[in-house]
């Protein structure tokens, strides 16, 4: 039996996905690397399905995704960071609006990264599948906050 190439892509695409969702489902043995290792696996599979990658693309996409992702990675941090900071003290009003003010441009900063790297996703991808880019995120990112969600209460029954 011959396959062809898409369908070929796209089953293993699903194969990987699959192979992440059950690693991910196991057991958690700690805040260990190897569990970043899997959630990334995850995501990349989740991505490639749904962007429905070719090889050509592929080549460039990955970089390109994984530079913006270190960026959007140390914003995020650098926001909870402030937001823990600030949480462990009672902040005078002027204190807070401050304190809101630097969330607002930190959001910003965000937005702007997003708008920086669209032109060079774009010279990978095109724009419908750099749509599907960031619905997949997000679908991605609500399906880590329910396994999240059902491992607590998991552990509270």
């Amino acid at each position: 039996m011959k396959f062809k190439p898409m369908r070929t892509k796209l089953l293993l695409s699903t194969f990987f996905l699959f192979l992440s969702v059950i690693s991910f489902a196991q057991k958690p043995s700690g805040r260990s690397g190897g569990n970043m290792e899997r959630i990334k696996a995850m995501k990349v599979g989740l991505i490639t399905e749904k962007l429905q990658l070719t090889e050509e693309q592929a080549k460039t996409f990955w970089p390109t995704y994984n530079k913006f992702e270190g960026e959007k990675r140390q914003l995020s941090r650098t926001l909870r960071e402030k937001m823990k900071l600030n949480a462990e003290r009672e902040l005078t009003e002027k204190e807070e609006i401050k304190r809101q003010d630097e969330v607002f441009a930190l959001k910003a900063k965000e937005v702007d990264l997003a708008k920086k790297y669209r032109p060079e996703f774009l010279q990978s991808i095109s724009a419908k599948q750099y749509s599907d880019l960031v619905l997949a995120e997000r679908e991605f990112n609500q399906m880590l906050l329910r396994e999240l969600h059902e491992r607590r209460r998991e552990r509270k029954d």
